[in-house]
């Protein structure tokens, strides 16, 4: 396991994400944990769990002297979070990441806003996370084996991407690079599809009738549990990411209405064969 005994950590917004990295730190030997959050009580719970050296609402005082500063905020609000983040005075190699799902938005409006005042951001998406959320959600192995995207621009410093992979590999993330285009194009499909046909699913199992589901098996709750997650987030990364996903739709739709096709004319040949093509596609990823 790789350590980190030099780092200066700063995690702004302890929620499932953040609140996961400060668990991870503890057991990585992270020199020191610095925490933000817009609400002091949130600070309170922090420091109850033993997961800050130092807490305050104001995101400059947290950013002093760190070595790695990781916005954790939902992406909407990380242009406003960076533009404070701006005057901060963090170590003189610090490097910005963050955690959101949508990369075109954070390198358009997040990366030039702290670029500008001479501080170094590199985007990330860890692929973790679950249906729930906040900090008591978080889990000290929510890291462990995820995949994490970075999305360097043109001018990034190779120290600092170096940096970044060697901070998300000791959390125990597999790292690649993409640009930031590819990679929502990327997870439109392995990631916002999924959980907006989660949606579709549980509109139409348990809209007609919600009492018919004490019937379902495992299949329906597997099959929705990611629908289980919060509604105002996903609204955020799905409109955020839209010119990326409706394509994707697109082809959603476009399979739907094949299946539909099938079984409207009696195609048992052509049902089997997207069955089969779905199984065998699935076994390729999965195996």
């Amino acid at each position: 396991m790789i350590s980190l005994p030099d780092t200066r950590l700063a995690v702004f917004g302890p929620g499932l994400l953040g609140g996961s990295l400060l668990l991870a730190a503890r057991t990585l030997g992270v020199r020191e944990l610095r925490v933000w959050a817009r609400r002091p009580e949130s600070l309170t719970e922090v420091k109850d769990k033993n997961l800050a050296d130092f807490a305050a609402c104001d995101p400059v005082e947290v950013a002093a002297g760190a070595d790695v500063l990781v916005l954790c905020v939902p992406v909407g609000g990380m242009k406003t979070l960076a533009q404070q983040l701006a005057a901060s005075k963090p170590a003189p190699d610090a490097v910005f990441t963050d955690v959101g799902s949508v990369k075109g938005m954070v390198m358009r409006e997040v990366a030039p806003v702290l670029n500008a005042a001479g501080l170094a951001f590199i985007g990330s998406h860890p692929m973790a996370g679950s249906e729930k959320t906040g900090l008591p959600a978080a889990r000290a192995d929510l890291y462990c084996n995820a995949p994490c995207i970075l999305t360097p621009a043109a001018d990034t410093p190779p120290r600092a991407l170096e940096r970044l992979h060697s901070f998300w590999r000791a959390f125990g993330c597999r790292t690649s690079e993409m640009d930031a285009a590819t990679h929502d194009a990327v997870v439109a499909r392995i990631s916002h599809v999924p959980h907006v046909a989660a949606v579709l699913a549980a509109l139409t199992a348990f809209r007609p009738d919600p009492a018919a589901a004490k019937f379902a098996a495992g299949g329906l709750r597997d099959t929705t549990r990611v629908a289980s997650g919060d509604p105002a987030m996903w609204r955020e990364i799905l409109m955020e990411n839209r010119e990326a996903l409706l394509p994707a739709l697109h082809d959603l739709r476009n399979s739907a209405t094949e299946v539909i096709s099938a079984l409207e004319t009696g195609d048992g040949a052509l049902l089997q064969a997207r069955l089969e093509e779905a199984r065998h596609l699935r076994a390729t990823r999965y195996a």
